[in-house]
């Protein structure tokens, strides 16, 4: 008989072409909230509170009636702690199978910034395989590291994309239930640090700054109208001095940023 793993029933979480890549408050959902069917508007609990509730889903009946069986539960308690082995019982058939609300390993591995099983995942299974995969939140791998602010994992999820920079777009592009992409899950929960994501190649900075950065959330809010808010202003500057030349002023508009900024 199979071991569950135990974040299997856990109840609340865990435009433009990029043809020539070289390199490689507002809701939103927390990370202690990884498979919570979250409402608009709702507040997130913080991650001590769902450490607890994945403790007390591991043997509860619904798990048992599902059958699920994605791995030992001592790797799932390797790749929270970010033990060295975290990764060694991990193989291409757990890595499709997803928790009764859409999670998969990747996802877990993402919510802990246990990049050692990044790599590992990424290894045995596609990047642009597993990076579209959207759980009941809609959240992405991508998503969920994101919100929790692990950059160096991003980093990791982000890096094979840009091999191929069409499963990059289709992945960046992806957004979760409240409309938001990762950068705006990341503004959303302080982590203004995801901008060091577009270090990786001069390209992909253009195209994210270009096309991302405009998309609206499901409140209306882009990246840049998020940045403005929480005052980035490194942010905006940076921003605005590369596109204002490209996009032109027109359609600045669509950030909704005071007039006196397009000019900072």
């Amino acid at each position: 008989m199979c071991v569950v793993l135990v974040f299997l029933n856990i109840e609340k979480e865990v435009g433009g072409s990029m043809e020539d890549f070289r390199g490689g408050e507002e809701t939103s959902m927390k990370n202690d909230d990884l498979e919570n069917n979250y409402k608009e508007g709702e507040q997130a609990s913080r991650n001590a509170i769902e450490e607890k509730r994945i403790e007390r889903s591991e043997d509860s009946d619904e798990v048992e009636a599902h059958g699920w069986c994605l791995l030992p539960k001592r790797t799932y308690d390797a790749i929270k702690q970010n033990k060295g082995e975290s990764w060694r019982e991990i193989d291409y058939q757990s890595l499709q199978q997803e928790s009764p609300k859409g999670n998969t390993v990747l996802h877990v591995a993402a919510l802990y910034g246990n990049d050692r099983c990044v790599e590992r995942i990424l290894e045995i299974c596609p990047a642009a395989e597993l990076l579209r995969v959207r759980n009941g939140n809609g959240d992405t791998p991508l998503h969920v590291a994101a919100r929790a602010g692990k950059i160096s994992t991003l980093h990791k999820l982000v890096a094979p994309l840009l091999r191929n920079p069409k499963q990059a777009e289709l992945a960046i592009l992806t957004t979760n239930n409240l409309r938001n992409t990762l950068f705006h899950e990341a503004l959303l929960n302080g982590h203004k640090d995801v901008m060091e994501i577009l270090d990786s190649s001069p390209d992909f900075r253009n195209w994210v700054e270009e096309n991302v950065f405009i998309m609206k959330n499901g409140q209306g809010k882009s990246v840049l109208n998020l940045a403005f808010e929480k005052g980035y202003e490194d942010i905006v500057d940076d921003v605005l001095t590369r596109v204002v030349p490209v996009l032109g002023t027109k359609l600045l508009h669509s950030f909704q940023l005071p007039p006196t900024t397009y000019f900072l």
